[in-house]
């Protein structure tokens, strides 16, 4: 069996689970649901989910929106936002399981540490007092806002990836010969329209500049110093890092198992994940099964925690739920009309100004 298809049958026996119990305690519970804040939470679950499915996240949003709605409380909003997001998640993760690219033991290790850091996580955090949630929920907007400010930036480990046309300039300026690089550029903006056993050979490598100047050196020791257009997207990523390996493979369990604990919170795992894939010195593009598939399965672990605790808006984590799927479809069908830059400038300074409202609320508590 490979990697794929095991991971596809664990997370839907999972998910199988997880929305059994679910189901299960919402109808036991059938009071909880009124009909005051439907659309509220109806529009909070769609947008939450349409950028976490971009790949913003949907913790904040969440947060932000269930704050100024006031659809949730905020002693329950962890277990709410681990729960109502579980099934939206599993959705994104199997819509992009097939753009998987690294090593399945890396993908399968880093997944369990966080979701064993997610089950710590949510035994501990279940127990907290309305004061110190709000201002763990303040404390993780304001950490996320810094991680994603750093990612808009590009600062630290969040170096940009370089265009095709930069990598094609970059090898010739490098004693490379790169043969119809044009007819390459121009099928990686056009791969849609390419049938379909050339669009692997036409895709953008999504290589930074340091992984180019790593990469450059091995193909000259292989003798590629003349490199024909169908040639060159293979040539490289041949050649980059999509696994773990040794001390570098235990410190991305144990920096994964934390993150994991900390979603539990409302720390958004996808930004810091990323961050961590990349000073590992691994491919950006393996962080994507790897931030999703640990979401994936570490919020039905650290949700069916709050679920035993009874600690968590039954009404708000259904609507969510139901909306959330609607808007993973959506997003995945649909290029964001707005850049991502842009769009997560905004959602900075809704995490601080809610941040903000978190700690006010804190220091009014008794």
């Amino acid at each position: 069996m490979d990697i794929v298809l095991f991971i596809k049958i664990a997370i839907l026996a999972y998910g199988a689970i997880f929305l059994f119990i679910f189901i299960k305690d919402c109808i036991k519970h059938k009071e909880d649901f009124t009909k005051t804040k439907l659309i509220p939470l109806a529009i909070i679950g769609f947008i939450s989910d349409l950028l976490d499915t971009w790949g913003i996240g949907s913790f904040a949003t969440c947060q932000a929106g269930f704050k100024f709605s006031k659809s949730c409380s905020d002693e329950n909003m962890p277990g709410t936002l681990n729960i109502a997001h579980t099934i939206p998640t599993i959705a994104e993760f199997l819509l992009f399981l097939k753009l998987i690219k690294i090593e399945g033991f890396t993908l399968v290790t880093l997944i369990a540490g966080a979701a064993i850091g997610a089950v710590f996580g949510a035994s501990i955090v279940s127990k907290w007092s309305p004061k110190v949630i709000r201002i763990g929920l303040g404390t993780a907007l304001l950490i996320l806002a810094g991680v994603l400010s750093c990612k808009l930036a590009h600062i630290g480990p969040f170096e940009s990836t370089i265009s095709p046309t930069a990598i094609v300039s970059e090898l010739e300026a490098n004693g490379f010969t790169v043969k119809d690089g044009e007819k390459w550029i121009s099928n990686i903006k056009n791969s849609k329209n390419l049938p379909k056993e050339e669009k692997d050979l036409y895709t953008d490598p999504s290589i930074t500049m340091t992984e180019l100047e790593k990469v450059m050196p091995l193909l000259k020791d292989a003798g590629l110093t003349t490199l024909k257009a169908e040639e060159l997207t293979p040539s490289i990523t041949s050649r980059l890092t999509y696994g773990l390996h040794g001390i570098k493979l235990v410190l991305g369990i144990l920096i994964n198992t934390l993150l994991g604990a900390l979603m539990t919170i409302g720390v958004g795992l996808y930004a810091p994940c990323m961050a961590m894939i990349s000073a590992l010195g691994v491919n950006v593009t393996a962080a994507f099964p790897v931030m999703m598939g640990s979401c994936a399965f570490l919020m039905p672990s650290a949700g069916l925690k709050f679920l035993k605790a009874g600690k968590y808006d039954r009404k708000a984590a259904m609507m969510i739920t139901i909306f959330g799927l609607l808007g993973v479809f959506v997003a995945y069908k649909v290029a964001s009309m707005l850049p991502m830059n842009v769009l997560t400038a905004i959602i900075i300074c809704v995490m601080i100004y809610t941040a903000i409202t978190f700690f006010r609320d804190a220091k009014k508590t008794a």
